[in-house]
């Protein structure tokens, strides 16, 4: 299983996928909506609403990059969150996804770290939560979600966790939102469990980039997962720039 729809292997020109460009630096937009079940079974992917940014020389111009990403961020979120109309009343859970020991898997926890939240205030509807991963804990993320779900109302889950690619050129140069949920770790383990509207019964939204890739894309049997050198400095901004996007347009609910 792949991560990125855009690597499923499909000629996705005649599935309408779409692509325009951002501008600068070789940046683009594509999107795809996966509408029919055909389609989905044809693509791997589940049925819903595909965006990926493309930022291929985010290594030599990160601050440059800020302004694109963000306004196209907002921009896909919000359509999604309308899309979706979820309420002003709505209780929104952020979830960061990953292994906050290991740097190319930590976007999803760094992107929760930045969301701010108002556990003070008299009607909060914002929430928090990093469940790591089920070998640190033997607790799958999915079931630390529905409890807290269940428990507070929650209205609508929002993911953030690192993904996998099949192209060198992609690491922590992609980020791919969707209102389809994740399964943790779907590409490199079988398992994660589902987290999404069917197994929890609320909109969920994620946001990911592609940080390791195995060396089984490579043809190698034994995969052993890299990541790129600045991985670190890629995590920061691009968590950074997810955060202030997302937590703008969930903003109000405020």
């Amino acid at each position: 299983m792949v991560d990125l729809i855009d690597e499923c292997g499909e000629d996705l020109a005649n599935l309408g996928y779409e692509s325009k460009s951002l501008g600068r630096f070789g940046a683009t937009s594509c999107k795809l909506f996966v509408e029919s079940k055909g389609k989905a079974e044809k693509l791997g992917f589940a049925r819903g609403h595909y965006f990926v940014l493309n930022v291929p020389m985010l290594s030599s111009f990160f601050k440059e990059h800020r302004k694109i990403l963000l306004e196209e961020l907002k921009e896909k979120f919000e359509f999604l969150w309308k899309l979706h109309k979820i309420k002003k009343s709505a209780k929104v859970l952020f979830v960061g996804i990953g292994n906050p020991a290991i740097v190319s898997d930590s976007f999803g926890v760094k992107v929760v770290e930045k969301i701010e939240i108002f556990p003070f205030k008299k009607n909060n509807r914002r929430f928090k939560i990093s469940p790591n991963i089920f070998a640190n804990t033997g607790i799958n993320s999915y079931d630390i979600i529905r409890v807290i779900v269940e428990a507070f109302d929650i209205s609508v889950v929002v993911l953030f966790d690192s993904l996998a690619t099949t192209n060198l050129k992609r690491l922590g140069s992609s980020i791919q939102l969707n209102d389809v949920g994740l399964t943790p770790g779907s590409a490199l383990n079988n398992f994660g469990h589902a987290i999404n509207k069917q197994t929890l019964n609320v909109p969920c939204f994620s946001i990911g980039v592609p940080m390791m890739i195995s060396t089984k894309s490579f043809g190698e049997k034994n995969g052993v997962i890299l990541t790129e050198k600045d991985v670190e400095e890629k995590v920061e901004f691009l968590s950074a720039v997810v955060a202030d996007a997302v937590g703008g347009v969930a903003g109000v609910n405020l």
